[in-house]
């Protein structure tokens, strides 16, 4: 009977196929190289879900409510393929070229993907805020106390410049303060080129409302031009709410 039995397995092994063994290999070659090259050339999880920026050179109009602020903004002016749903949203990310604040198209593309010293692109934002301060308070309550000095420098078109000290959380950044065109008080903050900041930025924040908060920023090059940034920036914003109160109407 011992020997039936191993008579049996002997025979087993000489039927099982000779091609089942380089199968075996060459699939798991196959499923590891679909690994290997999902992992370094697939879509994140981020860009499947829309998290990730992407530009739309479409035209269609993406109605976000922010801070219960409704607005029509054109598909190509936005960032990320998640928030051109539409409804209503914390933030929605925008950006556009200076000096005309224009749009995203593929003939653009080498421009919106600039990152240089000099590049046109002005990224903006309407994001919701629930404890924003505004311009004054801020200055007051949190910016004064890492200035190095009180008195200000001359700075561009009119700005008065602050720098901050060094060990403080803005170290390696300068406080511009000035007034818009609204009279409103304008603070700009802005990188200080350096050997860790190559293309230093410029931001400013401003409350639109009691709880609609918008940024933008851009090259710290065109600094100069701040006040025509400042107006074409809000003017367009002004545009994409001007427009969705006139279809409401309609």
């Amino acid at each position: 009977g011992l020997a039936r039995g191993r008579q049996t397995d002997d025979e087993l092994v000489r039927e099982r196929p000779a091609w089942m063994i380089p199968l075996l290999v060459f699939s798991g070659v196959l499923t590891f190289s679909g690994i290997f090259l999902y992992y370094y050339f697939g879509p994140t999880p981020s860009e499947l879900l829309g998290l990730d920026p992407r530009a739309s050179s479409g035209r269609a109009e993406v109605e976000a409510i922010v801070a219960d602020r409704r607005f029509l903004i054109p598909e190509n002016y936005t960032r990320y393929p998640a928030q051109r749903a539409g409804g209503r949203m914390s933030m929605i990310d925008m950006h556009a070229l200076l000096p005309g604040m224009q749009p995203y198209s593929p003939e653009l593309q080498a421009s919106f993907s600039d990152n240089s010293i000099r590049s046109n692109v002005i990224y903006f934002s309407l994001s919701k805020r629930d404890a924003a301060l505004n311009s004054s308070r801020r200055l007051k309550d949190i910016y004064s106390k890492f200035l190095e000095t009180a008195e200000p420098e001359e700075g561009p078109d009119g700005l008065k410049l602050f720098r901050f000290r060094d060990g403080t959380g803005y170290a390696n950044q300068d406080l511009l303060v000035g007034k818009d065109q609204e009279d409103r008080i304008l603070l700009l903050i802005c990188d200080r080129r350096g050997p860790m900041i190559e293309s230093p930025n410029c931001s400013r924040s401003l409350l639109l409302g009691p709880r609609l908060e918008m940024s933008y920023r851009y090259k710290r090059y065109h600094l100069d031009n701040w006040r025509m940034i400042d107006k074409t920036v809000t003017s367009l914003i002004d545009r994409f709410a001007a427009v969705e109160l006139q279809r409401r109407r309609e």
